[in-house]
């Protein structure tokens, strides 16, 4: 509903160093077409009637904002996670993994927080993006069951080379009207050497 084109532009235009997309599904955005929009100055994918049989739509849109878009991917697999990410590589300034949705789209297909259980499924993906392309690559994930979980993962992912991580300071099953448990950030960001950017409740620049 938000991280879209409109809120990003906006986000940028007051000063912001980085945006990120909306989650994009990686296994649709593999089979879009990109497509240059002179009249309004964007690039859209476009989704191929082929795939979505006769209605087509466009999956991601984006504006002046190569340089500083970081595309958020929701994918379960590293061979379509490159897949996706080869498409829109031109546009966007980095990739981010997201590991930590809990909605029941994004579970089911084994994607957000069902990759939590999957550690190596995550590591994957991230050496696959590394190794093929020279973009950085983050992941945003959220609290596990105990603070070693959390930091065990953590470091599997530096290990396998990630540039940063995002941590949703909720547990998987907690939504927005569980306030988030911010007070767990500063440990984990001592316990890796990448940047750690907190996520959950942040309402004021300080």
């Amino acid at each position: 509903r938000v991280s879209n084109l409109p809120l990003r532009l906006l986000a940028l235009d007051h000063g912001a160093d980085l945006v990120w997309s909306e989650e994009i599904v990686a296994q649709k955005l593999a089979a879009c077409e990109r497509v240059v929009n002179e009249e309004v100055g964007t690039v859209e994918y476009w989704t191929r009637p082929e795939v979505e049989g006769s209605r087509t739509r466009a999956l991601f849109t984006t504006a002046r904002e190569r340089d500083k878009l970081v595309l958020q991917l929701g994918v379960g697999d590293a061979a379509t996670a490159l897949s996706a990410a080869q498409v829109v590589a031109g546009d966007v300034a980095a990739l981010d993994i997201n590991c930590g949705c809990p909605k029941h789209f994004s579970v089911s297909g084994g994607m957000g927080a069902a990759l939590l259980k999957r550690p190596e499924t995550i590591a994957d993906i991230v050496k696959t993006l590394k190794r093929n392309l020279p973009l950085p690559v983050s992941c945003k994930i959220r609290l596990l069951e105990t603070e070693e979980q959390t930091v065990s993962l953590m470091q599997t992912l530096e290990r396998a080379g990630v540039d940063a991580l995002s941590v949703h300071c909720r547990y998987v099953p907690q939504r927005s009207r569980t306030p988030a448990h911010r007070h767990m950030l500063s440990p984990l960001v001592q316990c890796v050497g990448v940047p750690v950017i907190g996520n959950g409740d942040v309402t004021t620049y300080r």
